[in-house]
């Protein structure tokens, strides 16, 4: 599956309409049914360059499609995304 320029822009807009704290992933999985969606830890995407930074958060492209996930700067090639609190 990858992620339309659309869906890009809709997932940066609920992170920038989310208050920093607040768990975006449920207004995500709502808005993105299929979507593969998660959260994590920024320490734990050390090393990662966020592919945006919207509000108070990082979002990270994955690709999806093997059983590892693989951070990816591309849409066309994303599955899913991860996202973590902007240090």
């Amino acid at each position: 599956m990858a992620l339309t320029s659309a869906q890009v822009q809709g997932i940066e807009s609920l992170l920038l309409a989310s208050a920093s704290g607040i768990n975006p992933l449920p207004q995500i999985r709502a808005g993105f049914p299929g979507l593969q969606a998660t959260r994590c830890d920024a320490d734990d995407m050390r090393g990662e360059l966020p592919y945006r930074r919207s509000g108070g958060y990082d979002l990270f492209l994955v690709d999806t499609s093997n059983h590892c996930w693989k951070i990816v700067d591309d849409p066309q090639q994303a599955g899913g995304v991860v996202i973590t609190a902007s240090r």
